[in-house]
């Protein structure tokens, strides 16, 4: 039986690359485990048809270093080579040349540059870009193009089900800001999306088998990697720090009062200077999010400035790898009636992780907010701009049950044409004494922010 297709947004950019000529490479960057290589395969030889050709930089390495043995910028020569090894007829213009994994040779991926501007199409995926690169002797090419692939949002997990439509719905509710009539099973549907997440494997585990434990094998499975790669001794960093901040993630994002990142929890007498690097690799790795703090009300929003750099929290890139991590039985969110078993502050975590997940697919760089002075009161979870310079705040709630002082605060503060609640009620907006706009968005909409 062949495993089911997942479709990804990025194709699109893949075709607009690829249909208008751009003689530029095209490199997409991401974290392990996310589809670069069969999303990339899959586009590519819809494309290309027989003029598609894959480089495997993970098991073609003894080939690989014949073909990029010669100059690097005689790009000619390498596909020439390429195309004996492959044993395929290359022309310009028509082939398109993917380089799977190219961080692991420091020659090839700088041969990049040399391409561009070429008569030759190159495609390229890396993972741990942000981190390979640091121990290099060569340049990071310049003159390319670079997309980051993310775990799917909300809306591709929605395609992979067959909910083409309600994912569409959602989208023009989003501009009505109308009551949506199927509000309870699209609810259904994100408390699903939670606990699967949006990496490929498990999605297409539970599109395939609908078992909870083929999903919860395919999580363990991708964390185990995660921690590998963070425990490599090539890494160049302290991999027993950097496993331990990944494992104490789950308590930091539970507490109660505020889920800002404590080194303590991490180790017992945890120091910034110690626990820095790991956690910076991590987030170069793609498998976690920095979410910084920031006390601006009007744009450009900037980080809070402090000596100790201590003011930030950090999410999981993937609800479902983190939901796994917590070691919960599923039907404890999915069942409505079984989810007072659970705390606020556990459903409270995986909303934020949520919504930061689906910012991060969208390329929106946000904060979160709190007054000038280190014993400032209120918060607000997530701000970011506009083009138009405008300063949005998010407000996430994950009961039905929501208050917005914080966000009121900044609306007034700040000046923000309108606010946004996400929780679980239904779409609506409202506006205050003070003309302050609100506006009601349903968890399962962040995507559409």
């Amino acid at each position: 039986m062949p495993s089911l297709v997942l479709e990804r947004k990025i194709e699109q950019a893949i075709e607009r690359w690829f249909s208008s000529g751009d003689s530029k490479p095209l490199l997409i960057q991401g974290a392990r485990r996310t589809g670069k290589t069969f999303t990339i395969e899959h586009v590519g030889r819809r494309l290309a048809g027989d003029c598609f050709v894959k480089l495997d930089f993970q098991t073609d390495l003894a080939a690989i270093e014949r073909i990029f043995s010669g100059a690097s910028d005689d790009v000619d020569a390498i596909v020439a080579r390429i195309a004996e090894y492959k044993r395929a007829d290359l022309a310009p213009g028509d082939s398109l040349i993917f380089f799977d994994e190219v961080q692991l040779h420091e020659k090839a991926l700088n041969a990049l540059r040399f391409f561009s501007d070429s008569r030759w199409r190159i495609i390229a995926s890396g993972s741990l870009l942000g981190v390979t690169t640091k121990k290099r002797s060569l340049p990071f090419p310049s003159g390319v193009r670079q997309l980051t692939m993310t775990p799917l949002d909300f809306e591709e997990f929605l395609w992979a089900q067959g909910e083409r439509r309600m994912a569409d719905d959602i989208r023009a509710h989003v501009e009505t800001l109308e009551p949506y009539m199927l509000h309870e099973q699209a609810l259904g549907w994100y408390r699903r999306y939670l606990v699967v997440g949006g990496m490929p494997l498990p999605v297409r585990r539970w599109c395939e088998t609908r078992s909870m434990e083929a999903v919860a094998e395919e999580q363990r499975e991708i964390d185990a990697t995660y921690t590998a790669d963070m425990t490599d001794p090539q890494n160049g960093i302290s991999g027993i720090s950097a496993k331990r901040i990944w494992e104490s993630l789950p308590r930091q994002l539970l507490r109660a009062s505020t889920k800002k990142f404590k080194y303590a929890d991490v180790v017992r007498g945890g120091r910034r200077a110690r626990l820095l690097e790991p956690l910076e690799w991590l987030a170069a790795a793609g498998i976690v999010s920095i979410h910084e703090r920031t006390s601006d009300t009007q744009a450009p929003l900037t980080p809070y400035n402090d000596e100790e750099g201590s003011f930030f929290k950090v999410y999981v890139a993937d609800t479902g790898i983190m939901f796994q991590k917590f070691g919960i039985d599923p039907a404890l969110v999915l069942d409505v009636d079984a989810r007072g078993a659970i705390s606020p502050e556990f459903r409270g975590a995986l909303a934020e992780n949520a919504v930061m997940q689906a910012l991060r697919a969208r390329g929106i760089a946000s904060y979160y907010w709190m007054p000038e002075g280190s014993g400032a009161q209120g918060e607000v979870d997530f701000v970011y701009q506009t083009p138009q310079a405008e300063v949005i705040p998010v407000e996430v709630k994950s009961a039905r049950n929501v208050t917005a002082k914080s966000l009121r605060r900044l609306m007034r503060e700040g000046s923000s044409p309108y606010a946004i609640r996400l929780s679980e009620q239904e779409f609506g907006r409202t506006v205050d004494a003070d003309g302050n706009e609100l506006r009601s968005i349903p968890l399962y909409a962040a995507h559409c922010m």
